[in-house]
């Protein structure tokens, strides 16, 4: 006869009723869930929102962000000093210098985001999205939903995905950057030597003539003249360091905001193919809930 949770035999031998049994396996998976949250919550995310995790990122993206300054404050000395010839005989290159400043400020706040993201990440995903995981495969536990289940699953690997694919784009972004990061400081060197030569030649060009300035009209109509040759030689500087300014800027836009993108796109794509929600699973779902 049954007495409890004790089957009694008919030789006076006792078992454990199976159900005890599966009692006693679902706690232990409860506990482990437990555990995991508050492991998740109290331990890995604050590790992985610490500066030191994440120090060499970090200090990567704060180098390039010191270059993006370095070559902006070079081509806008390069834009003053050609604005500042006279007859307006540089204000176009002037002009165009003086718009990449528009497409740093882009390169400058893709950086900013990216570093960001590199503590958001962790914190959403240790503290929110692995916890909540762990809960919904407590509640599957004692109903018995397979939708829960699923959805634990796919929530705790779409939050490991997610947490990677931050640093994975940062990574990809920095060795492609370190292929152009010698042409980078090469246009810096250049733009700086072109600034140079621009304020050398208007010095020369001052005392040559004092009134330089007021007569630069009549010199440029006499391109063979010291003060029109001089000029020309800065228009032309100008021109060269507008050129190397739209390279450096065509690598950093890529390395910086284009890159990165991509990589998260990929990653995207791979958690859509592997882990895409079980719509007829849910509907099912639904349907016993109504």
């Amino acid at each position: 006869m049954k007495f409890g949770s004790i089957i009694i035999g008919e030789r006076g031998e006792s078992m454990i009723e199976p159900v005890e049994k599966k009692i006693s396996k679902r706690t232990i998976w409860t506990v482990a869930l437990v555990v995991i949250m508050l492991i998740s919550i109290f331990g890995v995310a604050k590790l992985v929102t610490s500066p030191d995790f994440n120090a060499s990122m970090i200090d990567t993206l704060d180098e390039k962000k010191a270059t993006v300054l370095k070559v902006s404050l070079s081509a806008a000395a390069t834009s003053t000093a050609l604005s500042l010839l006279p007859g307006d005989v540089a204000s176009p290159i002037a002009n165009e210098i003086a718009e990449l400043t528009t497409y740093f400020i882009i390169i400058l706040g893709a950086i900013l985001l990216e570093k960001m993201l590199l503590s958001v990440i962790g914190h959403l995903t240790f503290v929110y999205i692995i916890p909540l995981a762990c809960i919904l495969g407590v509640i599957y536990l004692y109903t018995k939903r397979e939708v829960l289940k699923v959805l634990a699953i796919k929530m705790t690997i779409f939050g490991l995905v997610l947490f990677m694919a931050i640093p994975a784009s940062i990574k990809v972004s920095e060795l492609i950057y370190a292929s152009y990061e010698t042409q980078v400081a090469q246009t810096l060197q250049a733009a700086e030597a072109n600034n140079a030569f621009i304020e050398e030649q208007k010095n020369d060009l001052a005392e040559e003539d004092k009134n330089w300035f007021e007569k630069a009209s009549d010199y440029l109509s006499n391109l063979t003249s010291k003060v029109g040759v001089g000029i020309s030689s800065m228009i032309k500087k100008g021109e060269e360091t507008l050129s190397y300014m739209m390279d450096t800027i065509a690598v950093l836009i890529i390395t910086s905001c284009v890159l990165p993108i991509v990589v998260i796109l990929i990653f995207t794509w791979i958690i859509k193919i592997l882990f895409g929600f079980d719509a007829l699973e849910a509907r099912k779902w639904l349907n016993v809930k109504r």
